[in-house]
Parts: C-alpha cells; structure tokens; sequence
C-alpha cells in the first residue's frame, strides 16, 4: 500500500446514507502512511473551519494515486494537532481496492454549457450542477426524454489550459426541479469518453477544489 498512496494524493471521505440524513462528503490530501498501514490526513475544511470528523465512526473513502482510484472503509482512531497542521488518522477497515476507472469524483458547481440532439442543429443552453468523468447534472427549461443521446459540449477553464469538449452521452433521468419548478434536473452519463477527455475533467475538478479550500483559508 506504501507504494501506491503517497503524501499530497486527493481523499474524498464519505458518511453512510441513513433514513434521516443525507450522505456527507469530505475532501482531503495524504500526509502519511504509517508502518501499521494506517492513513494519515489533514483534518478536512468546510466553509472556512475545520472539521474534525467523529472518533470511532466509519467512513468510505477514494484515494486519487497516480496509479489509479482505490476504496476501501475506514474508521477514524485519532485527532492530533501538529506543528499547526490538524492531523486525523484513518484505520483501514476492509481490503483496498483498486478502481482503474477514475470517474467516481463528483463536484458540485454552477458552469454554463450547451447541448442539443444528435440529430439536431440548434444548442440549448444548460447549467452545470455537478461533473464528474462519467457525467453530470444540469438544469433545462423542458423536461428531456429519458435514454435519449446529446452532445454537450463544455468549455473548462484550468490554471494553464482551457478546453472544448465535446461528450456525447445518454440521459438517464429528468425530472422537475424541487426547489423551482419552472425547470429540470437532468442527468447525463457519457458514451465512449477517452482517457484524454476523462483526465481533463478530473483535472479541472481538482484544481476547483484546491481553489475552493485556499479560499476557505483566506488566501
């Protein structure tokens, strides 16, 4: 395990999901393996403070390695604070697995982008809710027919590229929207995405992320 996890690689914890509680997600970056095998990691920020997470409770996890994706469960045994930095270690509960697909990382965000029909010539302009590398969630004005093939086509803005993609893909649910009901909640799952497109979407994912946590610092 020591040499496949390596200090600065990305976590991403998770709660379980009960009747009366929504799943929580956590992200975070490795400091340490320890001899014993156990995970080292800084104590996750959220809206600019520290969370310390719960002793002795148990959480999934995703380690991003330049290897490849691995999960597992694992329980929190100790919060140490050292040389400023709030440390959380994390013992391994089940075997780790390796994930070769790296699409699992999902961000919330709000990015414009459009789509249309395979077939059809005029875009229609969406919002973005959430990305991954197999997929989003965006909101339209019409509800789209289910199973039903798009081209969307999303522009992503990086520290030193920016990118056009154009992903076709399948829609597997659109339903009206909770809060507002004048538009649709759609999700759409990417047909024949390569690595190239995949890691581009990771990439940017991440970088959000790392924007996201500087800011909650106040840098």
């Amino acid at each position: 395990m020591k040499n496949a996890i390596h200090l600065g690689d990305k976590v991403e914890l998770v709660t379980e999901v009960t009747l009366n509680k929504q799943q929580e997600k956590y992200y975070s970056t490795v400091q340490e393996v320890t001899e014993n095998g156990e995970i080292v990691i800084l104590a996750p920020i959220m809206n600019g403070r520290i969370e310390p997470l719960e002793l002795n409770k148990k959480y999934g996890i995703c380690i991003y390695t330049s290897k490849g994706l691995y999960r597992c469960e694992v329980m929190i045994t100790q919060r140490v604070k050292s040389d400023r930095l709030y440390l959380i270690t994390l013992e391994i509960q089940t075997s780790l697995q390796k994930y070769q697909r790296r699409q699992y990382f999902r961000m919330d965000c709000m990015l414009s982008f459009q789509y249309k029909d395979d077939l059809d010539v005029d875009w229609h302009e969406g919002l973005i809710l959430d990305i991954s590398g197999g997929g989003i969630r965006f909101t339209s004005k019409n509800q789209l027919e289910e199973e039903k093939s798009l081209i969307n086509h999303i522009q992503l803005t990086m520290l030193d590229d920016e990118e056009d993609l154009y992903l076709a893909g399948a829609i597997i649910e659109s339903v009206q929207g909770e809060i507002d009901d004048t538009v649709f909640e759609n999700r759409v799952e990417f047909d024949h995405i390569d690595n190239y497109e995949r890691e581009v979407i990771i990439k940017f994912i991440f970088e959000e992320e790392r924007k996201r946590r500087r800011k909650q610092k106040g840098f």
